[in-house]
């Protein structure tokens, strides 16, 4: 069941059609209350809390923002490459910067590849290319 999902807000210029510009929140849908990727929020901090215990299977997005990794945690959604595909093509350089995103937190075991078996899936799957970037970090044990 999806608890939570994430929204883009634009804001346009005079003309009604340019962006001016664009930031995401997350919305929580039991509560109906849209809570600002901001780690001094509570309810940011329970958001969290929700995708350590019940993985990222709790939150929908339909649209990628900017197509840059952000506290919303989008980039980690089975759909992540999808999104930034539909929205910007086979941008091979916003490809990398998510795969190489997803790669640093699966080997630093951090939220939401905390559980092995997670983060060896993100580990194994990733190009040689980007493990390459990435040969600083220390192996995940």
């Amino acid at each position: 069941m999806v608890k939570y999902k994430i929204r883009s807000h634009h804001s346009y210029e005079d003309d009604g059609v340019t962006i001016k510009s664009t930031y995401q929140d997350i919305e929580d849908t039991e509560l109906n209350l849209g809570i600002p990727p901001d780690s001094d929020n509570r309810y940011y901090q329970q958001y969290l809390h929700d995708i350590r215990r019940n993985g990222m299977s709790i939150v929908s997005c339909d649209e990628c923002g900017d197509g840059s990794p952000n506290n919303t945690m989008w980039q980690y959604l089975d759909n992540a490459e999808e999104l930034l595909v539909n929205k910007y093509g086979n941008d091979e350089d916003k490809l990398n910067v998510l795969r190489g995103n997803r790669y640093e937190r699966a080997m630093k075991a951090e939220v939401p590849y905390v559980s092995k078996l997670e983060g060896f899936k993100i580990i194994e799957s990733t190009l040689q290319s980007i493990k390459d970037n990435y040969r600083h970090l220390p192996m995940r044990r």
